[in-house]
């Protein structure tokens, strides 16, 4: 197995092959608009409009295989609302087939939910959609109903790693769980054809866990919705009075206990002592808003220099991007981490700590800084800082930042996966013969 992965010239692993994603490649995409067009079924436990780097990696994938031709279902849990959220065109929606299945919230992350059986009708509609290739995103309940289904029907079938469960057990006190749920994750995606993990830190880490015929799918970014200077920006600093020259320090993603927040806490707190005219923006919410909020917004000195906006996607979530200076990441259980390359793109430095997915996107000294995983917060801050002070290296990693990200597009991604799933397919059928049409 072959697969690159570096910040000049990075390279999109196609099976057992890796092709250069920057430049002009005519004859790769020529060779992708003539592939026999697929029937590619998508079963998921979060799914637009639920707001998670997961969520919208997978609607990305759905909005693509259209665009490229292809038919796709999608089963996903059952939300209450239209994913209005994918940007589909409308001549590709008669192509695109969704189906819900009951579910309910956790009582401890009601944000979070889970499918709950029966699952009848959702293999009934699988079955009549006669799918070419199942692609399973998830490993809960609904997951491990579709491995099962598609191994007993002999459909050949794929799968995603995206989110260290097995990490985030020891953040709801479940450590005592997480041998088991390792053994869990490795059992389902080792009897897939291929499992697709967003970063080589991942995938290393995957590997010596004993998971096998593991691939490389990274993530992309839209640099032409997310990208410095964008006029709505004035307003999102309009709205919290945030001074036009002040230095803002910015996060994006979910509040809650698995993504370190209390150490975003400790360094944003020494920040906001340290610099006195900095300002914090965050963009998200979850079970640890209230907590995370109060103990900023209660630091004396800090009072006005505080901003909460909640979820936000789409235009309002780029402008406030855009209304940053600087951004700051404390996750540690990471995958990819999906938010860093979108304030990249938006041309913000980024401070992240190198653990997981966040060591593959981040190029230290470079596009922002990587924190050793067991260094305090004082060294995040300090970092903060000092960008905070010298406007003109602030300048510069940001412009690194932004060109970084201007070469690694979600149509090259999610053409390399397709390349990736006609792959899988010939390994499937030259093993099984008689499932050939």
């Amino acid at each position: 197995m072959q697969i690159s992965f570096a910040f000049q010239g990075r390279c999109t692993p196609y099976l057992n092959t890796c092709e250069p994603i920057a430049g002009d490649d005519n004859l790769y995409f020529e060779e992708m608009k003539s592939q026999k067009k697929m029937r590619i079924a998508l079963i998921t436990e979060t799914f637009p409009p639920q707001i998670n780097g997961v969520s919208r990696t997978l609607g990305m994938l759905t909005k693509h295989l259209l665009e490229q031709g292809h038919d796709v279902l999608v089963i996903h849990p059952d939300y209450g609302k239209i994913a209005s959220e994918l940007g589909i065109n409308p001549e590709y929606k008669n192509r695109l087939q969704i189906q819900t299945v009951p579910a309910l919230p956790l009582p401890f992350y009601k944000e979070i939910l889970i499918p709950r059986p029966p699952f009848s009708k959702y293999k009934t509609v699988l079955s009549a959609f006669n799918p070419d290739l199942v692609h399973i995103a998830t490993e809960g309940g609904l997951g491990l109903s579709a491995l099962r289904y598609c191994k007993k029907r002999r459909l050949p079938v794929v799968s995603s790693f995206h989110t260290n469960f097995d990490a985030y057990a020891s953040h709801y006190r479940m450590r005592w769980a997480v041998p088991m749920v390792a053994r869990y994750l490795r059992w389902f995606h080792n009897r897939t054809l291929v499992t697709y993990v967003p970063s080589m830190t991942m995938i290393h880490r995957l590997e010596r866990l004993g998971f096998e015929r593991l691939r490389l799918w990274t993530r992309g970014v839209n640099a032409s919705l997310f990208r410095p200077q964008r006029p709505g920006s004035k307003a999102v600093r309009d709205q919290f009075q945030i001074p036009e020259n002040a230095v803002v320090i910015g996060h994006c993603g979910r509040l809650a206990p698995e993504k370190n927040i209390d150490y975003l806490a400790d360094v944003f707190s020494q920040v906001l002592h340290k610099s006195t005219d900095s300002h914090i923006l965050v963009v998200g919410d979850g079970p640890s808003r209230i907590g995370f909020e109060n103990r900023l917004k209660n630091i004396t000195q800090a009072a006005g220099r505080v901003h909460f906006t909640g979820y936000l996607t789409g235009e309002p979530l780029a402008d406030a991007y855009s209304a940053m200076n600087l951004f700051g990441f404390s996750s540690r259980t990471e995958t990819f981490g999906n938010v860093l390359l979108e304030a990249m793109a938006s041309g913000l430095p980024v401070a992240a700590i190198a653990d997981g997915g966040p060591a593959d996107v981040v190029q230290d000294q470079v596009s922002g800084r990587l924190i050793a995983p067991d260094a305090p917060p004082e060294e995040m801050s300090q970092i903060l800082v000092e960008w905070i002070t010298d406007k003109t290296f602030r300048q510069n990693i940001a412009m690194n930042a932004r060109n970084y990200a201007e070469t690694v597009t979600w149509e090259q991604i999610m053409n390399g996966l397709l390349k990736n799933y006609q792959e899988a397919l010939k390994s499937f059928h030259s093993e099984n013969p008689k499932s050939s049409s």
